[in-house]
């Protein structure tokens, strides 16, 4: 196969592995830097579905996939509780609840998290973490985690408003 291709998935690959660190520290320092209610609401979800999922995997004593962990060595393997495609598809349920909700349905938006989840899908069936089912199942577990958060905390959710800072506002 082509180098550049090899590259392409390669880098692609490392991107959403990476994901959900990203996304619950995005939402953490946008928690404690900006006072991001939203944020904090966020956040604490993606820590319910890590804690949700840390409890399954204790039950089931499910052992992790050396193609799914987030640092190999050669005597052990840390990897996150949560798949990634339930994290993303948590994520991804979360927002578009929130869109179909405040009915301000964005299409761009809407279609871009569609695409990321199934890149997300498609990234874990490549590198070998997941199969097509596995992963398929982990991202409908994090839609009906998503959407089902979502209706729990809408109304807290909703009557929040962002911050609008001018620019006389920062010193």
């Amino acid at each position: 196969m082509d180098y550049g291709i090899l590259l392409f998935k390669g880098i692609l690959n490392t991107i959403i592995r990476m994901i959900p660190l990203s996304l619950y520290m995005g939402s953490l320092m946008s928690s404690l830097m900006f006072d991001n209610k939203k944020a904090n609401i966020l956040l604490f979800g993606f820590i319910l579905i890590e804690g949700v999922s840390a409890a399954f995997k204790t039950v089931t004593k499910a052992s992790i996939n050396d193609q799914c962990a987030l640092i190999k060595s050669e005597t052990t393997n840390i990897a996150m509780p949560a798949p990634i495609p339930t994290s993303v598809g948590f994520l991804v349920a979360f927002f578009i609840s929130d869109m179909l909700h405040t009915e301000k349905l964005n299409p761009v938006k809407l279609y871009g998290l569609v695409f990321f989840l199934l890149l997300t899908v498609w990234s874990r069936v490549n590198v070998g973490c997941h199969s097509v089912i596995d992963s398929l199942l982990a991202s409908i577990i994090g839609i009906i985690l998503g959407v089902g958060y979502y209706n729990i905390v809408q109304k807290y959710y909703n009557d929040l408003e962002y911050e609008t800072l001018k620019p006389d506002d920062i010193s």
